[in-house]
């Protein structure tokens, strides 16, 4: 299959509106397939991610190896410039089967090991480093890709499959759940070895990113990485995004997760059952905060980031209430606006960003949004010590607010047009697919 003829998105109604308006990208049937694939991969990530930890504590009864295995993914997301540079460079092609092939192939030393029996802290470390390592060049690959894949809605494409990476999050622990009883740990990371293989196989149909031409005009650019930090800072939009990222990962991260979930059985007295479903739930309405975003037809980014924003500051001010049904009302409510803002931020680098810079530029994102979220396990714990867990929700809360700020500061920057989101000149038009 051969991808559609490049097309221009509709602009918003108005010269100066900052609305996107594209049509779904299900109407496109490369999108179904791919989409496919990327959601299959999500899923065994999801069961992996789930396995590795409760497996490693099993065999070692050690909660160190378990926070060990769990580094190996941030630490993965260290290499992100470089991968992004790769990507300008050569192509998100350079990325995506390699990546795979990298996961698939330390899976399977992984498993291997693991059915030997008494594996070694520092092979199944190396082994996760080196899957983690894969998958974010794979991510980066075909994030960068879509622009090219699917020009004639870039920014919707990008949303839907970042819906579908919160949908992966939710079914992945239930297939472990199920699975368990009949396949095991080492059952369940055979299959997750599977799953690498699918988005190989929508490869093989023709669905990937298109070729990049040696001979094109960009062939003489300037591949200097701070190319990727110019173009951050020359858009106030996409430093506001950057900035409002940070602030919720600072401020709703894994540190605030944690200290939710820690007063859901200390201070509510739930059971770990009860405590599962909550943590569910939020996941959940994650997930719908996504969707409200990524499947509109029309996309107001300023709006959605000043609303999604609103609902996570007010979310955790309430959390800092003695009532069980406001804490319950706000986990949700906070869970909402978090799953809308990251919608509309991944949606709109795509748009924002130049394409010949895109890899660059959203490589150094990465590692400055996955550097903030560190500092949420530091910030939290040192906050409840000193002023208790209710007052911790008070000042993450006022701490969300200041992004409502920022953002109503640089209102006039979202106004002016952007131009048409295009794939990079390098890249080789394929024809259009026939329907």
């Amino acid at each position: 299959m051969s991808p559609p003829a490049a097309t221009t998105p509709k602009a918003g109604p108005g010269p100066g509106s900052d609305a996107v308006v594209e049509p779904s990208p299900f109407q496109n049937p490369r999108f179904t397939v791919f989409a496919a694939g990327n959601a299959l991969n999500n899923i065994g990530e999801a069961m992996y991610a789930t396995a590795l930890p409760l497996l490693a504590y099993r065999l070692t009864g050690s909660l160190a190896v378990m926070t060990l295995l769990a580094a190996a993914v941030p630490l993965g997301m260290l290499l992100a410039p470089s991968l992004g540079w790769a990507a300008d460079r050569w192509g998100p092609r350079a990325l995506v089967v390699p990546g795979l092939l990298l996961q698939a192939a330390a899976a399977l030393v992984m498993n291997l090991v693991l059915h030997a029996g008494a594996p070694t802290t520092t092979a199944l470390f190396v082994c996760a480093l080196l899957v983690a390592i894969g998958g974010a060049a794979y991510r980066t690959g075909w994030m960068t890709g879509v622009p090219g894949m699917f020009p004639d809605c870039p920014v919707r494409a990008r949303g839907t499959l970042n819906s579908l990476f919160f949908a992966a999050t939710l079914v992945g622990p239930v297939v472990f759940s199920l699975c368990l009883p009949f396949l095991g740990y080492e059952g369940l990371l055979w299959l997750n070895l599977a799953t690498f293989f699918a988005p190989v196989a929508v490869w093989a149909m023709g669905v990937h990113p298109p070729r990049v031409l040696p001979g094109a005009p960009g062939a003489g650019r300037n591949w200097k990485l701070s190319e990727g930090w110019k173009a951050i800072v020359a858009d106030r939009r996409v430093l506001d995004m950057l900035i409002v990222q940070v602030v919720l990962a600072v401020t709703c991260g894994a540190g605030f997760q944690a200290l939710v979930v820690y007063s859901l059985g200390h201070t509510w007295h739930l059971s770990d059952r009860s405590v599962s479903a909550v943590v569910t739930l939020m996941n959940a309405c994650m997930l719908a905060g996504n969707l409200l975003v990524a499947q509109r037809k029309r996309i107001r980014p300023r709006i959605s980031l000043t609303l999604g924003m609103t609902a996570c500051g007010l979310s955790l001010l309430l959390l800092a209430l003695p009532w069980w049904q406001v804490f319950l009302a706000a986990v949700a409510l906070g869970a909402l606006g978090e799953g809308a803002v990251l919608s509309t931020v991944v949606m709109m680098r795509v748009k924002y960003l130049p394409g010949p810079v895109l890899g660059r530029a959203s490589g150094l994102m990465w590692l400055i949004t996955g550097g903030a979220a560190l500092l949420s396990p530091a910030v939290t714990p040192a906050l409840t010590e000193t002023v208790g867990a209710r007052g911790t929700f008070l000042v993450l809360g006022l701490g969300a607010c200041s992004a409502l700020w920022y953002l109503r500061r640089g209102r006039t920057d979202w106004a002016r047009p952007s131009a048409p989101v295009a794939p990079a000149s390098n890249v080789q038009e394929e024809p259009p697919c026939k329907k």
